[in-house]
């Protein structure tokens, strides 16, 4: 087989989503869909969920050590393959350190619930070996909004489970979504999503702006006018309210979707002013036409 023949085989579909963050890391297809699936914005998880059988794992594991055999880190894809159990984790660890011995770290998607679900134990024996990071969307603050939009878990869960991250010395990288709450709720949004923010340690807060896809139900709600839809400069005042009450150390804040062309990226909070100073910069460029 070619390679990208090779490739076809352990990839279901032709598209791979990884977080930017991951780039380098070698894709690892463990499960599809999303466990929870409920949430009304959502269009990522089109698929069924499903956890592939152990056989597949691992002869993935063996064509991906045929096609990348020197890559040190894997990301394992699922929309949140950290809801299989540490037991099952371990197994493919195993796989991993047989097949891929130069792989020493790992990170992958996961949500709350799946954090919450495993013991102090299980975090510390898959940091022991080699959990590094969890990418994870948190999209709001607001126990209202967070309900609203059946995301499952509420503010209080979510500053829990990042605690015991924080305890188990992984990293965890969170989403957010200006525009979640719509115009009504957005100062509401911004104000309860940098407190959140506030009594938790990310490495990276990706702001991702909302977009209505018309398969969900968020769509449908704002049709029938349920829900007030943002502009995108609406949405990237409410951003800069979020950035400028937070007090995040050593966090990279970025969003790629600003007013759907530009991105903008800096470490808080040595280069907040920055970043407040390039929001404006950009929203008045956009007022008026330049």
């Amino acid at each position: 087989m070619t390679r990208e023949e090779l490739y076809q085989t352990i990839y279901t579909h032709d598209t791979i989503y990884i977080p930017p963050h991951e780039e380098g890391s070698a894709p690892l297809e463990l499960a599809l869909g999303c466990s929870w699936h409920k949430c009304t914005f959502c269009d990522f998880a089109k698929d069924t969920f499903c956890i592939h059988p152990l056989e597949k794992i691992e002869y993935n594991i063996k064509t991906l050590a045929q096609l990348q055999p020197d890559n040190d880190r894997l990301f394992l894809l699922g929309e949140n393959a950290f809801v299989m159990s540490c037991e099952k984790l371990c197994q493919i660890i195993d796989l991993k350190e047989k097949y891929m011995p130069n792989v020493k770290t790992f990170a992958m998607y996961s949500r709350i619930d799946d954090i919450l679900n495993k013991s102090d134990a299980d975090l510390t024996l898959l940091k022991s070996r080699g959990l590094r990071a969890l990418h994870i969307g948190v999209e709001s603050g607001s126990d209202s909004i967070l309900a609203e939009r059946q995301k499952g878990v509420n503010s209080m869960q979510i500053v829990k489970a990042l605690h015991r991250l924080d305890a188990a010395g992984i990293d965890y990288y969170l989403t957010i979504i200006p525009g979640l709450g719509g115009r009504t709720f957005s100062r509401l949004h911004a104000l309860e999503t940098a407190a959140l923010l506030n009594r938790v340690h990310p490495k990276n807060i990706w702001c991702l702006k909302l977009k209505l896809w018309e398969d969900t139900q968020l769509y449908q709600d704002a049709k029938r006018g349920r829900f007030d839809m943002m502009t995108n400069e609406e949405m990237l005042l409410e951003e800069r309210l979020l950035l400028e009450n937070l007090t995040v150390k050593d966090c990279l804040f970025e969003d790629t979707t600003v007013l759907d062309t530009y991105t903008i990226r800096g470490m808080l909070p040595r280069q907040k002013q920055e970043l407040l100073n390039a929001i404006d910069y950009l929203y008045h460029l956009n007022r008026h036409g330049n």
